[in-house]
C-alpha cells in the first residue's frame, strides 16, 4: 500500500511539474504575451498548480521517510470463516519474557515490520558481560521455539540490535606485540636495501667521516695563513732595524 501510495504522489507532482514548465517555456519563447498574467483567473491558476505541486511532493517525501511497514498485529491463521491476529503488545511481552530468562540480558524495544517476504521481529536488546554471538545465538533460538509453540508461528527474520553492551573480551597484549613484530619483519623484509634502518644507520657514519676529511684541507690552509701572519711581523721588524743602521752611517758620513 506504501509503495502504490508513493508512486501516485510522485506521478502526480511530476505531471503537476511538467505543466508549469510548459507554461513558462511558452511564456519565454513569446506563445503567451506576458500581459496576459495580469489576469486574476491565470493568476489563481498558476498559484493553485504552485500548492497543488507543493501539497504533492511534500506527501511523497513524507511516504519515502517514515516507516510505514511497522505492524500493530500479526495474522497467525487465516481461514475462510475469519482469521487469528496477535498483538504487538503480546508479542512485546514473551520478547521481553524470553530476554528476562537469559542471564546479562535487557530487551529495549520491540518491532514489528511487514515486508513483501513476511514478518520481520526486530529486538533491540543491552548485553552486559556476556559474549555477543553466544546470547544473540540463545535468543534468536528460544524466540523461534516460543513463538512456534505457542502459536505455530515462524517470523521471516528475526533481528537482534545490540544497543548497549558490557565488553569482555580482553586483549593479550604479548601476542599482539608478537604479531606485530612479524608484520613489521615482514614489512621492512619486502624494503629496498637503500631504504631499510641498518642501511640508513651505516650511511651516517660514511657522511660524517666524508665531511671531516673535506674540512681537513680547510683547516691546513687556515693554520698556513696564522703561521704567515705570524711570522709577518718579525720580518717586518728586522726591515725596520736594518733602515735605521744605513741612516746612521750616512749622518756619520
Amino acid at each position: 500500500m506504501k509503495k502504490n501510495l508513493e508512486k501516485i504522489f510522485a506521478s502526480a507532482s511530476i505531471i503537476v511539474a511538467v505543466i508549469m514548465i510548459m507554461i513558462l517555456i511558452v511564456t519565454a519563447f513569446g506563445g503567451i504575451n506576458v500581459k496576459e498574467f495580469e489576469s486574476e483567473l491565470v493568476r489563481g491558476l498558476l498559484i493553485t498548480l504552485a500548492i497543488l505541486y507543493f501539497v504533492l511532493a511534500s506527501v511523497a517525501l513524507v511516504l519515502m521517510f517514515v516507516n510505514s511497514d511497522v505492524i500493530k498485529d500479526v495474522v497467525i491463521r487465516t481461514e475462510t470463516g475469519g482469521s487469528v491476529r496477535v498483538s504487538s503488545k503480546v508479542i512485546n511481552k514473551f520478547v521481553k519474557k524470553a530476554c528476562a530468562e537469559i542471564e546479562g540480558l535487557k530487551c529495549k524495544k520491540v518491532v514489528l515490520v511487514q515486508d513483501d517476504y513476511g514478518v520481520r521481529l526486530k529486538v533491540n536488546v543491552k548485553i552486559v558481560d556476556k559474549d555477543v554471538v553466544e546470547v544473540e545465538t540463545y535468543l534468536r533460538t528460544l524466540l523461534e521455539d516460543m513463538f512456534f509453540g505457542e502459536f505455530g508461528f515462524k517470523f521471516e527474520s528475526i533481528e537482534i540490535k545490540v544497543m548497549v553492551l558490557t565488553p569482555t573480551y580482553k586483549s593479550d597484549k604479548a601476542a599482539i606485540e608478537a604479531i606485530v613484530a612479524e608484520k613489521v619483519a615482514e614489512i621492512r623484509a619486502e624494503q629496498p636495501e637503500e631504504l631499510k634502518p641498518e642501511a640508513v644507520a651505516a650511511e651516517k657514519p660514511a657522511e660524517n667521516t666524508a665531511v671531516a676529511e673535506a674540512a681537513e684541507p680547510q683547516a691546513v690552509a687556515a693554520e698556513s695563513v696564522a703561521e704567515q701572519s705570524a711570522v709577518a711581523p718579525e720580518n717586518n721588524d728586522a726591515s725596520e732595524e736594518i733602515v735605521a743602521d744605513a741612516a746612521a752611517q750616512d749622518i756619520t758620513e
